[in-house]
């Protein structure tokens, strides 16, 4: 159990039984092993870490079967570890050894044992021995410019990570800017250091060294190289991060970027150049107002930020009013106002873009007029983004109250005004485009989704009406959003999970059916595609039905980059759990038109091969699996005389147990190289011939 890499196992016997067991609550990697028969007289001891246990009898049991006891006061020979050296001879009592690794590979587990009395009669060493393990990620990147990620990003990095890139530019003139699009690292254990040329890792070349959750600024070089390391402990790991390095001319800082609710004056980036930001209003700034590029290529302090103000008047006819910090944690125990005041003959009219306040403690009230007492026009809480609201005069008072716990994501709310004879401006749907832009009394607007999106609530065109004396839309603002499922008959589209661009909801079940002309496969392709492993789930299925045959069952990040389908029809069903979400998937799927004399490529499984690269009518072409997964389906796939192949393409998967025969092979976890699903209980026995363990 845990994370630390355990020694050999050897059987006494011709068969070796391993059960794996999860519980109901975290999840994590698992993994990987690999097993090879050998004749019994070829096998020696390698020794164990001793395990603690209440019964003396079973522990001396267990440890004479390994060959732990060498007599009462000296440990047996812990090995030394391939590709590694070991550093003393000495297996007594009280007497330690040390491990390193030959270059390019990196130590896990202990650099030292000991040998240590763990009863009256037997001792052992302190720790199993360690192992070398090539570097994960070691890269030499030449180049203008590219992306730099950590270790199976964006899924969580490994633990005991050790990484390291040189970055070096094509044209020796020029230095390397670092810029970070996302960054999630433990705080304080797991860091990521940036070097200035020189040996990677000498303290005198480093730059900076990161860690934590905030999105560094961007880094700039003084000479043509740079070089990062990445370590990480054996316990807690994160997303990771992203960056992009570029090649610049030297004597540059680099482009540092405008803050967002910001302006920047200055536009050169040269060694003594200087920059001067200020916010938009109602915003305030955080940090310095100018920063100057330095001859170290750095600038003399990190961009400023543009926060929220609690407290502002609004005298522009439109704008925008958020909850400070938004979309980060609003804050506790604060009382915020803001007027918003148009022209004597004006109204204003506020359009929620995002709700969401702890409900029944935290509210925002809206209220017609200037004064505390003005009359109320709503009282908003809780995560139901509320309709629009019209003030009756040209002053709108929005008054926002939190207590002192529990910190949402907080609101966006777009204001406009207009005059009397006027509508309120609509604004633009999310995740869709608006026609017209005339508000005058017998005017209209059109509305349209973007694609994946469709009409939830509202209408797709409004118009400016008299209504009961007031100048109102004769109908809701459209609102679109992604769909859960449906019957889906253009040559091509998008499906997006429900909430895309956000995390979709909990309790899912989404059937979508994609119908082409007869005689026309499906072809459907992966953009996007992260679920929470084994508990959200994208059954494809070939056909129109659940019943038609099983293509594959997806979650995670592991997905085949696309899938054609035998017929005319594609199911998909998207399933998830009640707790944790994740951003789903973005899929695109279009009819294909069919070869004249063959069939189209049918792709290749995740974690597999395909084995022949004819297509012609007649052909066969067959799979197999990485080790340790299984292929779903052995048959070959042929391509028939309607240039269609005879089965959709076979999934390869870790499965839960089994019965395993062969000289040497691979046992995952299941759901490998993703994590493992709880509550697992799986066998896999190894059975081999008499006198072979």
């Amino acid at each position: 159990t845990g994370t630390n890499l355990p020694a050999p196992v050897i059987s006494s016997k011709n068969w070796l039984r391993l059960h794996f067991t999860s519980d109901g609550n975290h999840r994590q990697k698992g993994f990987s092993a690999q097993y090879q028969v050998k004749k019994q007289m070829e096998l020696k001891s390698r020794g164990v870490k001793l395990m603690p246990s209440k019964d003396n009898n079973q522990k001396t049991s267990v440890l004479t079967q390994v060959g732990v006891s060498q007599g009462h006061n000296l440990c047996p020979d812990p090995g030394i570890p391939e590709r590694g050296k070991r550093i003393g001879n000495d297996f007594r009592l009280g007497s330690s050894i040390q491990f390193t690794c030959n270059e390019g590979y990196d130590l896990q587990g202990s650099k030292s044992i000991t040998c240590k009395r763990v009863s009256d009669i037997m001792v052992a060493w302190s720790d199993h021995r360690p192992v070398c393990r090539a570097r994960m990620c070691d890269t030499y990147l030449r180049g203008p410019s590219g992306v730099i990620t950590s270790p199976n990003y964006p899924v969580q990095y490994d633990n005991n990570a050790y990484c390291v890139w040189v970055i070096t530019a094509l044209n020796p003139a020029k230095v390397i800017k670092l810029t970070f699009e996302e960054f999630e690292l433990e705080r304080g254990y797991d860091t990521l250091t940036v070097g200035d040329g020189g040996q990677v890792g000498e303290q005198k070349s480093v730059l900076y060294v990161l860690t934590g959750t905030t999105v560094p600024d961007l880094i700039v070089s003084t000479q043509p190289q740079m070089w990062l390391l990445f370590q990480t402990d054996s316990v807690s790991n994160l997303l990771g991060f992203k960056a992009a390095y570029e090649g610049i001319a030297q004597g540059s800082c680099g482009d540092p970027g405008i803050p967002s609710f910001g302006r920047r004056e200055g536009s050169t980036f040269r060694h003594g150049d200087t920059l001067h930001f200020e916010c938009q209003p109602a915003f305030e700034l955080k940090g310095h107002k100018s920063i100057t590029c330095q001859k170290s290529s750095q600038w003399s302090a990190q961009k400023p930020v543009c926060v929220f103000s609690c407290f502002f008047n609004f005298t522009s006819p439109w704008g925008t009013v958020l909850s400070p910090n938004y979309p980060g944690p609003y804050g506790s125990s604060l009382h915020c106002v803001w007027l918003i005041v148009a022209s004597a003959e004006s109204r204003v009219h506020l359009a929620f873009n995002d709700f969401d306040v702890e409900p029944q403690f935290d509210f925002l009230a809206v209220k017609d007029g200037a004064a505390a007492e003005a009359p109320l026009l709503g009282s908003f809480s809780g995560s139901r983004v509320p309709p629009g609201v019209t003030s009756s005069g040209p002053v709108a008072r929005l008054e926002f109250q939190s207590d002192h716990s529990m910190e949402r994501r907080g609101f966006n709310i777009t204001f406009t005004t207009f005059r009397h004879n006027e509508c309120p401006d609509p604004g633009v749907p999310v995740n869709g485009k608006r026609f017209g832009d005339s508000l005058q009394l017998g005017s209209s607007v059109s509305f349209l989704c973007d694609e994946g999106f469709i009409r939830t609530h509202g209408a797709e065109t409004v118009t400016c009406v008299l209504q009961e004396g007031s100048v109102v839309w004769d109908n809701a603002v459209l609102r679109c959003e992604a769909p859960c499922g449906g019957h889906l008959t253009s040559p091509s589209g998008t499906i997006l999970s429900p909430g895309w661009p956000g995390f979709y909801k909990d309790s899912l079940s989404c059937a979508w059916v994609i119908e082409a002309q007869p005689g026309y496969p499906i072809k459907i392709t992966f953009d996007r595609f992260k679920t929470e492993v084994n508990y959200d789930t994208l059954e494809v299925r070939d056909g129109r039905s659940y019943s038609s045959p099983l293509i594959g069952v997806y979650d995670g990040t592991q997905v085949p980059q696309f899938l054609i389908s035998t017929s005319n029809h594609l199911y998909l069903l998207f399933t998830t759990d009640k707790s944790h979400s994740d951003i789903g998937f973005q899929i695109r799927y279009e009819t294909v038109k069919l070869q004249s004399d063959h069939c189209l490529d049918p792709g290749i499984p995740v974690n597999g091969q395909r084995h022949g690269h004819d297509f012609y009518v007649g052909a066969l072409v067959t799979f197999s699996c990485d080790p340790g997964y299984t292929l779903s389906d052995a048959e070959a796939l042929e391509c028939e005389p309607n240039f269609q192949w005879s089965r959709p393409l076979p999934s390869c998967e870790a499965l839960c147990g089994g019965y395993i025969r062969g000289s040497s092979g691979t046992i995952l976890s299941p759901g490998f190289p993703d994590f493992y699903p709880n509550n697992l209980n799986c066998t896999w026995t190894i059975e081999t011939s008499h006198g072979k363990g």
